[in-house]
């Protein structure tokens, strides 16, 4: 008796994800099996390729195959979804021994990319003027705005690996980002000091506060006078409103 459509389906499955390994279908002819298994794992590799363009040049193709390869043959997927792969391979690559702890920083770097520009940007309070004093007002900041905190500088490293040159890796410390997307789309990166990111992540958990309100918040919070902060804080703000990680202002209550 032949096989039930869900066991020849099963038996495509095993021999796609491992053709090393299963059999292809009985009666199938085995050049188109072979066909569709190169087919379905090139879209993936090209797929992962595409979202992290820097640890893949950090790797020689058989070190990039010996993570694609077991990704694509043992890893359940959660999502039927293309775009979603990118994220549970990322999760995969925590598990990797074969990679150093810059390039699971780098993954992770990389994958906020590519989050970033499939994502849509929350609307703007219906009160909010673009110009609108940040001081003042209760200061607006992009719903795209991400912080993250490394120990290493993994945009440098993208940035040199992209590029063809092979970097420096320095000693792990602590590096803050702020990612966000230009108006073609585009993510970009700019470093932070330890004082601008807890600025900025007060500002993206603000909610009735003024810029005033909240800077007086952290000067408590670091011992420092306000004054101090104020004339420094103002220009970082203005900084951010052009780089657009600040949208405007509210008026304030």
């Amino acid at each position: 008796m032949g096989l039930s459509f869900k066991e020849t389906q099963e038996a495509f499955t095993r021999y796609v994800r491992d053709p090393e390994t299963n059999p292809p279908p009985p009666g199938s002819r085995p050049e188109r099996m072979a066909w569709y298994a190169k087919l379905f794992f090139n879209n993936i590799d090209g797929t992962l390729e595409n979202a992290f363009p820097a640890l893949r040049a950090s790797l020689d193709e058989a070190d990039w195959q010996g993570l694609t390869r077991p990704f694509f043959r043992d890893h359940p997927a959660h999502s039927p979804i293309l775009r979603d792969l990118p994220a549970e391979f990322a999760e995969f690559l925590q598990e990797r021994p074969e990679l150093a702890d810059w390039q699971r920083e780098l993954a992770a770097y990389e994958l906020a990319r590519f989050e970033l520009m499939a994502e849509d940007a929350d609307p703007a309070p219906a009160d909010l003027d673009p110009q609108g004093d940040l001081l003042a007002g209760r200061p607006v900041a992009s719903s795209l705005a991400r912080l993250m905190v490394t120990a290493y500088p993994v945009d440098r490293l993208a940035a040199a690996l992209e590029a063809g040159e092979w970097p420096e890796i320095p000693p792990a410390g602590m590096h803050h980002l702020a990612l966000h997307r230009d108006e073609h789309g585009a993510p970009f990166a700019l470093n932070l000091t330890p004082g601008s990111a807890q600025l900025l992540l007060a500002l993206t958990e603000a909610e009735e506060q003024t810029g005033r309100e909240i800077i007086a918040q952290l000067a408590e919070a670091f011992g420092r006078p306000v004054d101090e902060l104020l004339g420094f804080a103002d220009e970082q703000l203005e900084q951010w409103r052009a780089a657009g990680l600040l949208l405007g202002a509210r008026p304030p209550n």
